[in-house]
């Protein structure tokens, strides 16, 4: 099975993303035909456009991606799985990353968690993001930039490594000589 046929089977179809209560507001722009075909530049510039976005520090990825993906006829399927590579289970690891990041870029210095004062409270997540936002948004813009261009080259260089090797194989099964 082919690297296109595998990631078709895997990602959600049209109904199944129309149908969503985030994305249900686009209505018939979910139909367009360029948001579903899996071309090689297609899956490779939305995947990466959605690690891009899925570094982020932002509650809504799949809002964002999607009219960015109707704009730009990005596939769709691709780009709603690379965000959700930033989900409820590795928010912190990917958020705290990006923050060292910022702080290594911005030569601050990075804070204990004692001094956060992080609680429930609305008002305690907001003076801790008060205190963290620079480097948070510096870090996490540097980390979906150097990611999102990773996922874009890996894709490319896999997806014509994958056609070679077919052509290759296609072209050695012409000189084969037949069995009696």
């Amino acid at each position: 099975m082919s690297f296109r046929r595998r990631m078709q089977a895997r990602l959600p179809g049209k109904d199944k993303v129309a149908e969503h209560r985030v994305l249900r507001w686009l209505g018939n722009r979910l139909h367009d035909p360029n948001l579903w075909h899996f071309g090689r530049r297609a899956v490779s510039r939305g995947a990466g456009i959605g690690m891009l976005v899925a570094f982020f520090p932002i509650p809504i990825h799949m809002t964002v991606v999607a009219p960015i993906a109707i704009i730009f006829g990005l596939n769709l399927p691709v780009m709603l799985a690379a965000v959700w590579v930033t989900n409820p289970i590795t928010w912190i690891p990917i958020f705290y990353f990006s923050y060292r990041v910022g702080v290594f870029f911005l030569d601050g210095e990075v804070l204990p968690l004692e001094a956060l004062n992080l609680s429930a409270d609305f008002s305690s997540l907001q003076h801790a993001l008060g205190e963290i936002w620079a480097p948070l948004f510096l870090g996490s813009a540097i980390c979906g930039a150097v990611f999102g261009t990773l996922t874009y080259t890996l894709i490319e260089v896999a997806w014509r490594l994958s056609v070679a090797r077919r052509w290759k194989l296609r072209d050695s099964s012409k000189h084969r000589i037949p069995l009696p």
